[in-house]
């Protein structure tokens, strides 16, 4: 959910803690805020005394300060739309106390951390928390430093899993939250700049996209903000059948006699747009097809695959596909698999079907009248041996072969593309996980 939707989430809980009965009219206010910070559970609602607050929580959601009575307070997690509570917490709240409580750790240890937020809420000045609940990471050292600074000893160092620490008094202005490993140079994570005008909580999380295995969540008094790593990728296939040629990004050579079936892996870029343009080999960039060139918009933290895709004897006909990747399985236990539709031969739409090795071909296909240059996002899949079968739509009977056993384990992450022209037609299997 974006940013906005978070805040209307806060709004919402705040009007439901604001029709209580009056039983609590004689009790002072405490407040309290939820994050959701484990990667791999699924949505959840937080239930306030029994009642819910917030509902559909997803990761990396969070509220701002809700406000409640006094007292003795329950939250409990629920996993959303069931009657199953995850995870319970009594509050002792205190008249005018600020509390966080952020559920973390990975779906099997889930846990709830609760953090008393009113000596910093209350002292008057900008303060930062840092909480490390990225489990993807061990000990880390933290650095936050101006922007563009050079970096020397930490700010926060050997800071372990399931850690917070508060950075007192920080003047406003703007600074850079950059990740390592513990006692080593391998950075894993940057913020870019950000803004400090008051008090945050930046809370180190699993990253499902990008470079890094690590983003950061700002949260303020009134919502949260997903900052992902400042870094793009970018990854390029061909698959115009038959012809080599040449790439350009940015107006200067990137990769050349780049051959069909090719593929060069990811290459860590800034955010921003770059030019690409696509030419016949040793024909320079003004013989750059302009069906196969244009702008690509790079934001920051994503993962990008831009498929050439296209027959040589039609090739004015190719076509840039541009994907944007996953790169690490939204749920450790089972793989995520995207399927992708770049053949100029077959026929458009096409009907999808998977299933397991040895089954029968399910009588309705698995995704539908998927057109040409479109994908079917990443399907979720327990591990086992699969058949994926592409046929033409409103048929069963498979157009691509190839598929017939692909082995998926827990994590993967994998994206087939079905390519060729009428001489034959068969499938790139690409592994999107990071290394």
């Amino acid at each position: 959910m974006k940013y906005v939707k978070t805040i209307a989430l806060a709004t919402a809980a705040l009007g439901l803690a604001a029709c209580g009965g009056d039983d609590n009219n004689d009790k002072g206010e405490a407040f309290v805020r939820v994050l959701h910070a484990s990667a791999d559970a699924p949505n959840v609602d937080v239930l306030i005394d029994g009642e819910a607050a917030l509902t559909n929580v997803s990761f990396q959601q969070g509220s701002g300060y809700i406000s409640l009575p006094e007292g003795s307070t329950e939250v409990d997690i629920r996993v959303s739309g069931t009657e199953t509570i995850a995870l319970s917490a009594e509050l002792d709240l205190l008249e005018d106390g600020y509390y966080s409580v952020i559920a973390i750790n990975d779906v099997a240890d889930l846990a709830l951390k609760v953090i008393d937020d009113t000596a910093t809420f209350t002292d008057g000045d900008a303060d930062v928390r840092v909480v490390h609940a990225a489990t993807a990471a061990a000990e880390v050292d933290i650095f936050v430093t101006a922007p563009d600074a050079e970096l020397s000893a930490p700010t926060l160092d050997a800071v372990p899993f399931d850690a917070a620490a508060v950075l007192e008094g920080l003047a406003a202005g703007d600074y850079q939250v950059q990740i390592a490993v513990d006692a080593t140079d391998d950075l894993v994570y940057d913020s870019g700049s950000l803004a400090v005008s008051s008090d945050i909580t930046a809370v180190a999380v699993n990253s499902t996209k990008g470079k890094s295995p690590v983003s950061l969540i700002v949260w303020t008094a009134s919502g949260v903000i997903p900052v992902l790593d400042n870094s793009t990728e970018l990854r390029i296939v061909h698959a115009v059948d038959d012809i080599d040629v040449d790439v350009f990004a940015g107006g200067e050579l990137l990769i050349d006699g780049f051959s069909y079936k090719d593929v060069e892996g990811y290459l860590t870029l800034e955010p921003g747009t770059v030019s690409v343009a696509i030419a016949a080999a040793g024909s320079g960039i003004g013989s750059a097809l302009e069906n196969l060139s244009g702008d690509l918009a790079l934001e920051r933290g994503e993962s990008y695959t831009v498929i050439a895709a296209g027959d040589d004897g039609a090739v004015t006909d190719a076509s840039l596909i541009v994907l944007t990747d996953q790169r690490e399985a939204s749920n450790s236990a089972n793989a995520d698999v995207r399927l992708v539709h770049g053949s100029s031969a077959a026929a458009d739409p096409v009907d999808i079907y998977v299933y397991v090795n040895g089954t029968t071909q399910p009588s309705e296909a698995t995704v539908a009248d998927v057109e040409l240059g479109q994908d079917t996002g990443y399907l979720s899949l327990a591990p086992n041996g699969y058949t994926i079968d592409i046929a033409a739509d409103g048929t069963t009977s498979p157009a691509i072969s190839g598929l017939t056993n692909v082995a998926l384990a827990a994590g993967d992450v994998k994206t087939a593309i079905a390519i060729g022209d009428g001489s034959g037609l068969e499938p790139l299997l690409l592994d999107d996980s990071r290394d």
